[in-house]
């Protein structure tokens, strides 16, 4: 993974939860900072997912998760897919079709 380091300025309380992260999990200010960012970023994918914003797969690349770990995430959630009925028989109808 390329890494590009950025500087930003941080209120006293966010710094105070990177602090806590980094004690807690023995790991350095910058992991610590990675890790919630990463966490961030999949809590408003499944934000715009529960939305119906975007996709699954756009859900996915902005959390930078598989589509599997990504439906995961979901679950843990409680967010349901946004599939409808129609697209899910559309879609099997072809996959019948395809495979006969």
């Amino acid at each position: 993974m390329t890494t590009i380091a950025k500087t930003t300025r941080l209120p006293a309380s966010l710094l105070r939860g990177v602090k806590y992260r980094t004690r807690k999990e023995g790991v350095d200010e910058s992991t610590s900072l990675r890790q919630l960012l990463i966490l961030g970023l999949q809590e408003y994918a499944v934000q715009l997912y529960r939305e119906g914003k975007i996709g699954l797969s756009e859900a996915a690349e902005l959390s930078n998760q598989t589509m599997r770990e990504m439906l995961d995430i979901l679950e843990i959630h409680g967010v349901r897919g946004n599939v409808q009925y129609e697209t899910q028989k559309k879609s099997l109808e072809i996959v019948k079709r395809l495979t006969s």
